[in-house]
């Protein structure tokens, strides 16, 4: 299974190609544009991935000739400000020009940092994402969003800053626990939710297959996924209008990853699963869908083992607490929260909330 599935993400002279593949490690410069031209290459990745990918980075990353290597701590705790400026100092002492390429071998966390170091070196070079885990495969990869992390809240930090190819390879998935995986697994179940209950019916008969790596169904949700995302970003890259739902669950989620400091309590992916839990029935709280929609969400996650609910985790949060690190999301305008919502699977609504007592209701009884 060597073929290569191409999405090009249209976004002028922003745009750039995502390749999707089962052995895509094997030649990456051929996914690279002008790679010949770029006057330095700096490989970037972390310490996780040289223990657990050291035949990647042997055979076939390293196979890069005239490259320098940067290897930084894994985690969330990276992303900060003292390690965007500790990264962009080992950047620039390479002496990089603006003719420079970064190539980014990592995770969701690494391609947020690195990205918007990108950005910043010499006020901006040329940077390409080959994501490690599922997560970022089918999310942070594709997209051009850049960010650290604030005391106030999650991503708060950032630019945007689109890649010259982001470069899929199925394989590199073995490595990861199944955690990981599962954390994967929640932003593709969030577009089948948001765009495509078609998508959301396949799931229903594939879903375990995926989680358990199988090669051809893997390529196809993380084509549909991209497919998904790639197509909305087009729309809208600097998320004024209809790219703000790909937000469904993270509003809930990051408050989530906030009050647990970021740690390893809780994933991204398992904190959006919560999220998406919240959203639906916060949803139907406001009459805006039916319970139909949390019981498919709830039978569906339950059949394929995944938890969903706070109580799952053994998290117990005060509603005021929870509330006000909601308040800190970056999706907050004019001091009003805004949610998105679900009408029904596949028909996603931003929805404002012009009475916060509302939510003050909806948390007390869900939290306690």
């Amino acid at each position: 299974m060597k073929s290569t599935i191409t999405y090009k993400v249209s976004l002028g002279k922003d745009s750039y190609c995502i390749f999707i593949g089962n052995k895509n490690l094997e030649n990456i410069t051929k996914y690279i544009p002008n790679y010949e031209n770029y006057s330095k290459k700096i490989l970037i990745t972390d310490k996780k991935i040289i223990e657990k990918k050291k035949r990647l980075l042997r055979t076939e990353l390293f196979n890069i000739v005239n490259y320098e290597m940067i290897v930084l701590p894994d985690g969330e705790k990276i992303k900060s400000f003292n390690y965007l400026q500790e990264l962009i100092e080992k950047i620039l002492k390479f002496g990089v020009d603006r003719n420079s390429l970064i190539i980014c071998f990592g995770g969701g966390v690494l391609g947020d940092l690195v990205a918007l170091a990108a950005s910043l070196v010499l006020r901006g070079i040329d940077f390409v994402q080959i994501p490690s885990t599922l997560l970022a495969q089918v999310d942070s990869s594709v997209g051009g969003k850049t960010g650290i992390n604030s005391k106030y809240g999650k991503n708060l930090i950032g630019t945007f800053k689109q890649p010259k190819s982001v470069i899929i390879s199925i394989d590199i998935l073995k490595t990861l626990d199944k955690r990981e995986i599962i954390s994967g697994y929640a932003e593709i179940l969030k577009y089948s939710f948001i765009k495509d209950p078609s998508f959301f019916n396949w799931l229903k008969l594939n879903g375990k297959k995926v989680i358990s790596l199988d090669p051809s169904s893997c390529i196809y949700a993380v084509k549909k996924s991209c497919s998904i995302k790639s197509n909305i970003v087009s729309k809208d890259e600097k998320e004024t209008g209809i790219r703000e739902i790909l937000n469904f669950g993270h509003t809930f989620g990051h408050a989530i990853e906030s009050m647990t400091g970021y740690s390893n309590k809780i994933k991204h992916g398992e904190s959006i699963f919560i999220g998406m839990y919240l959203a639906i029935k916060f949803s139907i709280f406001l009459n805006l869908c039916k319970q139909t929609v949390l019981e498919s969400y709830e039978e569906h996650l339950n059949e394929i083992g995944i938890k969903y609910r706070l109580k799952q985790y053994n998290f117990k949060f005060d509603p005021k607490t929870f509330q006000k690190h909601i308040k800190f999301d970056k999706k907050v305008k004019k001091d009003k929260i805004k949610f998105i919502l679900l009408k029904k699977i596949g028909h996603p609504v931003r929805l404002f909330l012009e009475d916060e007592k509302l939510l003050t209701k909806f948390l007390k009884y869900e939290l306690k």
